[in-house]
């Protein structure tokens, strides 16, 4: 059984803070070759004509996501945003990467400031006088010292997988932007969203937060996706048929609200019905989802009554006798919904390998 010490980060490394004088106006004077690292772990800040340091070093957020840690390796400086790890003379450092996993959960935990679910408008921090002070376990051989070869051992490993899984994200990137295009094969006919003998469109009511409530019915706004919250009563009557809603100024898209669902929509979401019974909505659905990047709808061109009324169409296919078809309607949505689920379990597969925690555990 593997026996472990607990080891201040300060009996390793000396803690350093990046330079101050690493802002916009310096980096555009004494633009180079070097990176300068801050508070982002997926770019440097800028690069300049002159390095702080050169080799392989472990680094760490001090301001933002504080805590999280880094390897660099080259010719590089950091910024008042990152603090950089020293070895301290006469110290033998065990393998960085696996030192970067042990340390990185204890330094999160200690790092102070705003804390978020998810991380998103979380503000963190921790400086070297605190970094240096938090306790990590290693493990040790059977003579009381560190065990270096285990680490090493291990270190090895964690960096076979994190090279997998950058090879996972390469190749989850052209999946992510897939899409998918409907075949409709003749005979078929188009119509328009304003044609209001199939089709009923519809914007919501402001809702202001007083509004809002624990429980109730929930209510759409721009994110056409997700409820922003619940309000106690709905501002729409008919729910005996399928809804379909979008966005109308923020990310264009589209979702589908059963019938008998009760809900409720903002200013800012759209409701379209199905008025025709002989257009399948599922259909209507799948077909204005694969074709929702056409039109080029974003935060300024709107997605308004007006501009869908005018804009967007639907192919409808139809039978022998130039009706809609119901059957093909259904058989042709089948099928693209086989392929956007395939799509979503690959990429729910890949993000479950990208966002697996590797830990250092022997």
């Amino acid at each position: 059984m593997t026996k472990y010490v607990d080891v201040a980060i300060g009996d390793l490394f000396e803690g350093r803070n990046g330079h101050p004088r690493f802002i916009r106006d310096y980096m555009d004077e004494h633009g180079g070759p070097h990176p300068v690292y801050s508070a982002s772990l997926t770019r440097p800040f800028g690069f300049v004509d002159t390095y702080d340091y050169e080799g392989t070093y472990l680094t760490w957020v001090m301001n933002g996501y504080g805590g999280r840690v880094q390897e660099v390796t080259g010719r590089f400086s950091a910024n008042r945003d990152r603090g950089v790890f020293v070895p301290r003379e006469g110290v033998e450092v065990p393998d960085l990467t696996y030192l970067r996993h042990a340390m990185e959960p204890q330094l999160t935990a200690a790092a102070l400031g705003r804390r978020v679910d998810g991380r998103r408008n979380e503000y963190t921090k921790i400086y070297p006088p605190d970094a240096v002070n938090v306790v990590i376990s290693l493990p040790t051989n059977g003579n009381g010292g560190f065990d270096y070869a285990q680490m090493a051992k291990t270190g090895a490993r964690l960096r076979r997988i994190e090279a997998l899984q950058e090879r996972v994200e390469q190749a989850q990137q052209p999946l992510q932007r897939a899409r998918f295009v409907l075949d409709v094969p003749e005979p078929y006919s188009i119509v328009t969203l304003g044609d209001s003998d199939i089709f009923e469109l519809s914007i919501g009511e402001r809702v202001l937060k007083d509004q809002h409530t624990e429980d109730g019915v929930p209510v759409y706004s721009a994110n056409a996706l997700v409820p922003f919250g619940h309000i106690k009563e709905s501002n729409l009557t008919d729910f005996s048929k399928p809804s379909l809603l979008w966005g109308i100024d923020g990310n264009f898209d589209w979702n589908l609200v059963p019938a008998g669902q009760e809900f409720a929509t903002t200013d800012h979401c759209g409701r379209l019905q199905i008025l025709d019974d002989r257009v399948d909505p599922n259909y209507v659905f799948v077909y204005l989802k694969t074709t929702r990047m056409r039109y080029g709808f974003d935060r300024v061109f709107r997605a308004s009554l007006r501009n869908m009324k005018a804009d967007v169409s639907v192919v409808i296919p139809l039978d022998e006798h130039g009706e809609p078809s119901l059957t093909r309607q259904r058989q042709i949505a089948a099928e693209a919904q086989r392929q956007m689920a395939a799509q979503q379990a690959c990429l729910t597969a890949l993000n479950d390998v990208l966002n697996a925690r590797l830990t250092v555990a022997l």
